[in-house]
């Protein structure tokens, strides 16, 4: 059974069976989970909802997180999450989940729906088209993703000497003036490591003269909605370097299914000879080995210093479905 739920309260009640599915999915990531789309539509939404709800006996077996922008008679609808979310998809247990998507589809008033940041393995990109819709499939986005099963307990198996040497004199180097200490977040300390996050990201981009993803407020506000509500679920990894009493670097990501998903970093940009930003990662990729992980995702973009890691890059995909 179909259901295609167009208000707020609809969506929040049935948040623990989405939260519950969000588990369940093998596929799932954390821009699928209500952690991040209910902040996302708090704080950045607009228009139609219009999630479709897949049930079977009654338990939710699938959903689509869909909204529908208007602007006089032109409708454009899009995946919840869609601009600052690295992977955007259906949640789904069983397979066909997909069909009965695209069965609901034609039911909502929208001309045109514009599916992005799909992953290779989405089922979307194999569901049929609604009949006497036009389709059309392009790549979009690379996202770079390490593997890091039999990592060995110090990346041994992971990088090479040169690498890890260079990582060792650049802790080494630091730790000169002042003992090098990282903390993992709870929910104690979780604002500060925010505050710390927020500030540090910032100085980096100040000094290129420009402000920075994390400058606005209200994604400030959205992103410390988001920490929270991760950090409740077990879902958030968040790391802080510190010189002595000093927050010189933070790691900002998420945990589900064996993976890590780095979303963001923050480093003093005063000692960036010394790559605090390679050492906080190091020592998240560490973490995430150890806790058994196999898979360390740096997300979108092709940057150098992720493939210098040896991530791999997969292509994200966008598909546009015309009435």
């Amino acid at each position: 059974m179909n259901e295609i739920l167009n208000s707020a309260e609809g969506w929040a009640a049935i948040e623990p069976e989405w939260l519950e599915l969000w588990r369940r999915d093998p596929r799932a990531t954390p821009f699928q989970s209500p952690m991040w789309l209910l902040p996302w539509w708090r704080h950045f939404g607009s228009n139609d909802l219009a999630i479709v709800a897949v049930r079977d006996h009654g338990r939710l077996e699938a959903l689509a997180p869909l909204y529908v922008l208007r602007d006089d008679d032109e409708s454009l609808g899009l995946f919840l999450g869609t601009g600052i979310s690295d992977y955007l998809d259906i949640l789904s247990v069983d397979g066909g989940a997909e069909s009965a998507l695209m069965e609901a589809l034609p039911q909502i008033d929208c001309a045109v729906w514009d599916l992005q940041q799909l992953r290779p393995d989405s089922p979307l990109l194999r569901a049929a088209a609604p009949k006497n819709w036009s389709d059309h499939v392009e790549s979009q986005d690379p996202c770079l993703v390490l593997s890091i099963e039999a990592a060995g307990n110090e990346l041994e198996h992971l990088l090479s000497t040169h690498f890890r040497k260079k990582l060792r004199y650049c802790r080494r180097t630091l730790a000169r003036s002042a003992p090098l200490t990282f903390d993992v977040v709870n929910s104690t300390n979780a604002d500060a490591f925010l505050d710390a996050l927020f500030r540090l990201h910032a100085a980096r981009w100040q000094r290129r003269g420009m402000p920075g993803m994390l400058a606005d407020d209200v994604i400030q506000q959205f992103h410390r909605d988001v920490a929270h509500r991760m950090l409740e679920a077990g879902a958030l990894r968040m790391l802080r370097m510190c010189l002595g009493e000093r927050p010189i670097a933070v790691f900002y990501g998420f945990a589900h299914h064996r993976t890590v998903y780095f979303y963001l970093s923050g480093y003093d940009p005063e000692f960036e000879k010394l790559s605090p930003g390679n050492v906080v990662i190091e020592e998240a990729i560490v973490a995430a080995a150890r806790e058994g992980a196999t898979a360390f995702d740096f997300l979108r973009g092709a940057e150098e210093y992720k493939r210098a890691w040896g991530a791999e890059e997969r292509m994200n995909s966008r598909r546009e479905l015309k009435r």
